[in-house]
């Protein structure tokens, strides 16, 4: 974008520069060279008169060049603004009473033009340059209205076939510039679209990459926690069973001869000890079977995931937690953050923005979402398989998804999940 703007600042500069520099240098060469002696304008009635008239052109065509060149090169609205009008003005007092309309009035008239074409966003420019245009042909005839002067110096007004001649000129250069920047702006949209997708697909790589090693680690963390956990229950449930086992079998050894019955019932605690510590430990093994891959807490695994994009993308992730739990169990937890890292590809990847604002806020029965960025927006929804699969997932959960555009720009997404007590219990 930095050199479209360049571009279509440079190109109108140097063109308006050209016309600019035949028009001086046609007045030089007509009234300041060794032949404007011999022009009547300048005899001896009129000898006073040569300053002041050097004056009004010198002074008139420098304004009108300083004030085409800023408002073409300066980004500031408001002196664009403030200039155009000026040199206007100066463009049309620095040929008033000049008679050559192709060497001096129209290269002048055409650096304006130019300016008008190229210094204003399309459609406002249309309008500028056409009106510039209108004006500058009806001062062409200023001696029909104000008088066309007296004795050696009269003035003239432009023939059909000259007017109609600079009409033609004038509009097909506006329209030229109009073509070269509606031309260079879609090559250079292309450019930086190909380059923003290029930039969105590295960012998105490596930000789940980064989104994967964290779950790695924190997944493989939990596992220690949990093996650590199964251990220990393992440990005090069979070590307690096989401890009694083994206290029994001593004793029986220990009698040498006992009684049948003595004996039958000794072995029938034995019998139920070992089936105690089967079914325990089967128990441990079947919720180690059950168990599914770690999920880091809701707001923590939130909150590194902010810290992950932001230094990967470098837009700015505001996070206001509101009254929100620590954990909402693993559905709501695992739910949340796919919605969230969904929002923000598509807040990099359609959207383009710079800012995104997350909030959190529970209600009595529900917990509410709220992602809003400062990207382009969006005109029409269209639901592709990132917006597809977040109402998929609160489908599941019963929640709901709410999607805007707000009047100021940007997107809006709300999530809206039911709170019930149930989804705590979702491990």
């Amino acid at each position: 974008m930095n050199l479209y703007k360049f571009f279509c600042r440079l190109v109108p500069a140097l063109s308006a520069a050209v016309f600019l520099f035949i028009a001086c240098t046609a007045f030089t060469a007509i009234y300041a060279g060794p032949a404007a002696g011999e022009l009547p304008l300048f005899d001896a009635k009129t000898e006073t008169n040569r300053f002041l008239f050097y004056m009004n052109f010198y002074v008139s065509f420098g304004v009108c060049t300083a004030s085409i060149f800023l408002c073409l090169l300066s980004p500031d609205r408001f002196l664009k603004v403030v200039f155009f009008p000026i040199g206007f003005v100066a463009a049309i007092i620095s040929g008033y009473i000049l008679d050559e309309l192709f060497t001096i009035k129209l290269p002048t008239y055409s650096a304006f033009i130019i300016m008008a074409s190229a210094a204003f966003p399309p459609p406002r420019n249309y309008v500028i340059t056409a009106g510039s245009i209108i004006s500058f042909v009806v001062f062409l005839f200023h001696p029909f209205f104000l008088g066309s002067g007296s004795g050696s110096f009269i003035l003239r007004d432009p023939s059909f076939f000259q007017t109609i001649m600079v009409i033609i000129f004038l509009g097909f250069l506006s329209v030229t510039f109009f073509a070269i920047q509606y031309l260079v702006g879609k090559t250079l949209d292309s450019a930086a679209t190909a380059e923003h997708l290029n930039f969105v697909s590295n960012s998105m790589v490596l930000f789940n990459h980064r989104l994967q090693e964290y779950a790695k680690n924190s997944g493989s963390e939990a596992i220690k926690k949990d093996r650590l956990r199964f251990t220990r229950d393992l440990h005090d449930s069979s070590g307690y069973v096989f401890t009694n086992i083994m206290a029994m079998t001593n004793a029986a050894i220990s009698c040498g001869t006992m009684e049948t019955a003595r004996a039958q019932e000794i072995f029938q605690k034995i019998h139920n000890q070992a089936k105690e510590g089967m079914r325990q430990t089967r128990e441990t093994l079947y919720m180690i079977r059950e168990i599914e891959d770690p999920q880091p807490d809701s707001i923590d695994s939130i909150f590194r995931m902010k810290t992950i994009f932001e230094e990967i993308t470098g837009i700015a992730v505001n996070i206001e937690a509101g009254n929100m739990k620590q954990d909402y169990g693993r559905t709501v937890n695992k739910t949340l953050a796919r919605i969230l890292q969904e929002a923000f590809t598509n807040a990099i990847r359609h959207g383009k923005a710079n800012r995104i604002l997350i909030h959190f806020w529970e209600f009595p029965s529900e917990l509410t979402m709220t992602v809003t960025d400062n990207g382009r927006g969006i005109r029409r929804i269209v639901k592709g398989i990132g917006l597809a699969g977040m109402e998929e997932r609160l489908d599941s959960i019963g929640g709901t998804l709410e999607i805007s555009s707000p009047e100021e720009g940007g997107f809006r997404l709300i999530v809206r999940i039911p709170l019930t007590g149930a989804e705590q219990t979702s491990y």
